[in-house]
């Protein structure tokens, strides 16, 4: 066993070589930052506190799969809201350009029910089209593509229409550019030891990133929403931050944090339509699933993920199951990171209905 402090000492300088200088957060400000360095049409309004937008249709999950159009229209409010723009070419070109490569970052792991769905991806699609991106400039993916394959999202890795792949046996991870950290199991670590690596598709592929995860618990991690589907979707060798007493924190921070990341990140879509309380992130039990009928919006993914914790844990307590606030401390590690809000009196939620 070796010393606490001196291994403090040696995670403190792991950090500090693996991250870099890490800047402001990431929030309205940041993106207005990337704004200038990207050079976007318009510029996203000002507001005192990070801002979530919750877009509703009751009724849209009432069959097996939501109306195309009825997507849209969410889609379309909700970032009206976000922006303040009134048309969806105005609105999607507050964040991106058509120079940009993006990359829609989806969770594709909870089998049909419980992944992103396509239909919320196309809704995506359509707008950064609208905003001059590109067809084959638009690429979905996930570490796996056999995942993206089994939820709707067929491969595509040529010169036309958009792309679709996944980084394990199809873009690869790049050595160079990692995330180092001695907060681990270290009996879990694989071929690389102490880093992983990330995905080629983020530091190479795409200029931006747009982060759709699934609202739903996580055994291990408390929830998965925005933070824990980007980490641990963009690097490999992730087994050894699950066991206690890490639940995947300060890992999932901390990898969200890197610049590889952090430059990158520009939308958050959580895709609410159906949730989980109970079971997530892969469950197969179809009575912990409900239909939240929301799409939630914002470029704060911290305050995003403590709102859809809250959401998530007000439905355990009404199951009479234990709360995850406890176990999802790897959001307020997010905020000390400097990547958003945590603290809910700074966090405005604006709900719309369509």
């Amino acid at each position: 066993m070796h010393n606490k402090d001196n291994h403090l000492s040696r995670r403190d300088f792991l950090k500090h070589t693996a991250l870099g200088v890490v800047g402001a957060g990431i929030g309205i400000n940041g993106f207005r930052n990337l704004q200038t360095v990207f050079g976007a049409d318009d510029q996203l309004p000002s507001f005192d506190k990070s801002r979530v937008i919750a877009v509703k249709n009751n009724g849209i999950m009432k069959s097996s799969s939501p109306d195309p159009k009825i997507v849209q229209r969410m889609m379309d409010e909700g970032m009206f809201a976000l922006t303040g723009k009134k048309t969806t070419s105005a609105a999607w070109r507050t964040l991106f350009t058509p120079e940009d490569v993006v990359g829609i970052k989806v969770n594709p792991i909870g089998g049909v029910k419980l992944s992103t769905r396509p239909e919320v991806v196309n809704a995506i699609i359509l707008g950064l089209k609208a905003a001059g991106v590109k067809e084959n400039n638009i690429i979905v993916w996930d570490r796996f593509s056999y995942h993206l394959i089994t939820t709707g999202f067929p491969l595509n890795q040529g010169s036309s229409g958009v792309r679709c792949y996944g980084t394990e046996g199809t873009a690869g991870y790049d050595k160079g550019i990692y995330y180092e950290s001695l907060d681990d199991d270290y009996t879990l670590r694989e071929e690389d030891g102490a880093r992983s690596l990330f995905s080629k598709i983020v530091t190479q592929h795409v200029t931006a990133i747009i982060n759709v995860p699934v609202m739903k618990d996580h055994g291990i991690a408390g929830v998965t929403l925005c933070l824990k589907n980007l980490a641990f979707g963009a690097i490999n060798n992730t087994k050894r931050f699950h066991p206690t007493p890490y639940f995947c924190d300060p890992a999932s921070a901390e990898v969200c944090a890197h610049p590889a990341i952090k430059d990158k990140m520009r939308l958050h879509i959580v895709d609410a339509l159906q949730a989980c309380f109970d079971g997530g992130p892969a469950s197969m039990k179809t009575w912990t699933i409900w239909n939240e009928e929301r799409l939630f919006f914002g470029t704060d993914l911290v305050a995003i993920d403590r709102i859809g914790l809250e959401i998530i844990d007000k439905k355990r307590k009404e199951k009479n199951l234990m709360s995850v606030f406890q176990k999802a401390k790897h959001i307020a590690t997010a905020e000390k990171k400097g990547l958003g809000i945590y603290n809910r009196n700074n966090i405005e939620l604006i709900e719309i209905n369509v």
